[in-house]
């Protein structure tokens, strides 16, 4: 479904007149399945957030390709490919208004009819928000239930894959789990693929889970008792 081949990024110098520094990303490969999970650690630094960036052509990679469904996602128009590949950055971008208005939004690009406040409510309860009213600002809630109100705003949209940054970063233990878990349902049931990045063990008893680790520049398998954070065996 989507497919990574030699993915190579530098960030410009910051000097006009001096060469790039050295590639962050380095002729990186991989292969994302349908529904597949796979987390990739690494230390702070190392690129993985760069590499979701590039994904969702925040950044442009110097070289490489990468194809969804068959399809090089340079030819695929932007706002198009961003309902496809969806993003959760660390720190969310709220838009202005209530929390009723950032969930509806993606309706707009649906073409769906908004849900009822009875059923949006349900909704938000599945991300551990529903103590928090539809009507309440949005910029008002703090970092944690932003970035679960992301979670449910992309998810509306039915990513085909869905890009996590650091998802559970805020969240206890019980409430990470459960985070997780509707991401991996997905909305109505329909089941994106998630590629996570992330300091921390995802709070998921999956066996199909697959885990990368971020070494120079490129990504290597690694078992599930390898500390990839650190380089040390766990």
């Amino acid at each position: 479904m989507l497919r990574i081949e030699g993915l190579t990024f530098a960030y410009p110098a910051t000097d006009a007149s001096a060469a790039p520094g050295p590639p962050l990303i380095n002729g990186l490969s991989l292969e994302l399945g349908s529904g597949e999970i796979v987390l990739i650690r690494g230390p702070s630094g190392c690129g993985k957030s760069t590499l979701l960036r590039l994904i969702v052509r925040l950044e442009e990679a110097q070289d490489g390709t990468i194809v969804l469904d068959g399809e090089d996602i340079r030819r695929i128009p932007v706002t198009t490919y961003r309902r496809r590949v969806a993003l959760l950055q660390q720190l969310p971008v709220m838009t202005d208004g209530s929390v009723r208005d950032n969930v509806r939004l993606s309706f707009r690009y649906t073409h769906e009819v908004p849900h009822t406040d009875t059923v949006l409510r349900a909704r938000l309860a599945e991300v551990e928000l529903d103590g928090v009213g539809l009507e309440v600002p949005a910029a008002q809630l703090s970092v944690g239930q932003q970035q679960r109100l992301a979670l449910l705003r992309l998810l509306a949209m039915r990513p085909r894959v869905l890009l996590l940054d650091e998802p559970t970063a805020s969240l206890d233990p019980d409430a990470a789990l459960r985070l997780m878990r509707v991401a991996a349902r997905g909305w109505d049931a329909v089941p994106p693929a998630l590629l996570v990045v992330s300091h921390q063990e995802l709070p998921i008893q999956d066996t199909t889970l697959r885990i990368l680790a971020f070494r120079d520049g490129r990504l290597a398998s690694v078992s599930r008792d390898v500390d990839t954070s650190s380089g040390r065996d766990a």
